[in-house]
């Protein structure tokens, strides 16, 4: 193995070690993301708020924690 080989295998583990650490908390963030919109949904409810309405306020929470400002959001029509 030649000192190059060495090298790239280091900063591919080095990468893989900061994609893995960058998932984890990816997904962190999105459980906690979806216990808050569930949080707000369920208050929502008890608040007498509408099924939809409330549905559209917790989609509303996720989309402003999950997603990173300036992008646009297109829904799928059923």
């Amino acid at each position: 193995m030649s000192e190059m080989d060495g090298f790239e295998q280091l900063i591919g583990d080095f990468a893989k070690e900061i994609e893995t650490k960058a998932l984890e908390q990816v997904a962190e963030t999105a459980l906690k993301a979806a216990r808050l919109s569930g949080l707000v949904m369920k208050e929502a409810k008890e608040w007498g708020v509408s099924k939809d309405l409330a549905e559209g306020m917790a989609a509303d929470v996720w989309q402003i924690i999950m997603l990173p400002s300036g992008v646009d959001v297109v829904e799928a029509s059923e």
